[in-house]
């Protein structure tokens, strides 16, 4: 996480431009770490849209810095990089839940598992922008609290308490009304026009770490997707 940071702070002080980053070996010099360090920092900044590999060729910065929240990525930094103050406000935890049918159906899941459930409202600004609701494989969060979830980056959290770093996400886009629940936690009308991500995001081994819903309000807010190579 520090070597990222590090190398974030770097890419944005020369925002606009584009330009190849150190080999992984030069990285793991420069900092004396070792290489696999190195390359989960770079599928970190990789993930956050911040850079892109090319085979044989190494990672590059992206040039494109289009402005908006990625749906993909830890919703607090992505605020924090935009100039904006992010927040959360926990609704419900459960440390024993299951896996909703909606769910199941949506993003395909099967099995039994135990889930630790967490539902908060994100804001900007102050002002409320998305709904979440997070189901996270008990298996994985060992002696999770409900105060650990009160406030912060969930991703953060992960990284920091149980070694967990998101790497990738495959999503589904739903446009929706708001229902009467949504539309109470976000400040807009029953029946407003949001949008319903339904997510997967796994780790860079291929375990799934997390099923999220994020319902997001359908005005004021820009949702970015970051270019991705096909």
């Amino acid at each position: 996480m520090q070597v990222a940071e590090i190398l974030s702070d770097e890419i944005e002080i020369r925002e606009g431009e584009n330009f190849g980053l150190p080999s992984e070996s030069d990285l793991s010099r420069e900092f004396g770490v070792s290489r696999v360090t190195i390359r989960q920092a770079l599928k970190l900044l990789e993930t956050r849209g911040a850079i892109y590999s090319e085979q044989g060729r190494g990672y590059f910065t992206t040039t494109s810095r289009m402005t908006g929240v990625s749906g993909f990525h830890s919703f607090t930094s992505e605020v924090q990089r935009l100039g904006g103050i992010a927040a959360s406000t926990l609704i419900d935890f459960a440390a024993d839940a299951s896996l909703p049918e909606a769910f199941r159906n949506h993003l395909q899941v099967a099995g039994t598992e135990t889930y630790i459930a967490v539902r908060r409202v994100r804001s900007i600004d102050g002002r409320p922008v998305a709904f979440e609701e997070a189901y996270l494989p008990k298996s994985m969060y060992p002696n999770a609290r409900r105060e650990m979830f009160d406030n912060g980056s969930l991703y953060g959290l992960m990284t920091q308490s149980w070694g967990i770093v998101p790497a990738w996400a495959d999503a589904l886009f739903e446009p929706l009304a708001a229902t009467d629940e949504e539309a109470r936690h976000l400040h807009i009308a029953s029946g407003s026009p949001v949008l319903a991500v339904w997510r997967v995001t796994a780790t860079d081994t291929d375990q799934v770490c997390e099923y999220v819903r994020s319902v997001y309000c359908g005005d004021g807010f820009m949702l970015h997707i970051n270019r991705y190579r096909l």
